[in-house]
């Protein structure tokens, strides 16, 4: 027969009252998740920016866009033109083509206009030494949306598009920018960056890239 215990025998089970313990354990498991997190993001720019620098040669000696230890002299360029005091409604991004200087309608023209505004020859004058003390080609795409609201003088959104670039162009070239460095081109509707279904979008589309291409880079 088996032997009969006395629960007076048995041992005290102490309640467990230290329950913080699993919400610290999750605090600290969810912050070496996003730290991991950080670093691998880090790691994926410091690769992107390598391939950039990569696709630009060097430039000549004595160029005030050299600078020791810096990765991309394009890289560099887009920093230095951030810097500048431009409208709200300028962007800069870096790409495998170059240096990309967004200027959206409402700084350059009036609508259906492709004559500068005062505020755009301005922000132009601004953005002139940057693009001055480089070699590189200066690309200047024109963009419109997918509407007719233009000046009648001009038969259609490739015209229109043209002439918007073109006179950034001759403003460029007239403070004294090189003009067989410059290139302009027309693309009507046909490359928006957001579909043309509200007028606000539209009015996203109607725009001007200002491109410093890589060196011995055409588009």
């Amino acid at each position: 027969m088996g032997q009969m215990i006395d629960e007076d025998d048995c041992p005290v089970c102490v309640e467990f009252d230290q329950e913080w313990i699993f919400t610290y354990g999750d605090m600290v498991t969810l912050l070496l998740c996003f730290f991991i997190l950080l670093f691998s993001m880090c790691k994926i720019d410091d690769e992107k920016i390598q391939e950039i620098s990569q696709s630009f040669k060097a430039m000549p000696p004595g160029s005030p866009y050299v600078f020791s230890g810096k990765k991309s002299v394009m890289d560099q360029v887009a920093r230095d033109v951030e810097q500048l005091d431009m409208p709200d409604d300028v962007t800069v991004n870096v790409t495998n083509g170059g240096v990309e200087v967004t200027f959206k309608e409402t700084v350059l023209f009036e609508v259906g206009s492709a004559e500068l505004t005062a505020e755009a020859q301005e922000a132009l004058q601004t953005m002139s030494p940057v693009l001055a003390g480089l070699p590189n080609l200066i690309l200047i795409e024109g963009h419109t949306d997918d509407s007719s609201d233009f000046d009648p003088q001009y038969r259609s959104n490739w015209e229109f598009s043209v002439a918007r670039s073109s006179a950034v162009a001759s403003f460029f070239e007239s403070i004294g920018i090189d003009g067989s460095r410059i290139q302009i081109s027309g693309y009507a509707d046909i490359r928006p960056r957001f579909s043309n279904d509200t007028s606000y979008k539209r009015s996203l589309n109607r725009r001007v890239d200002i491109v410093l291409l890589p060196e011995d880079l055409t588009r």
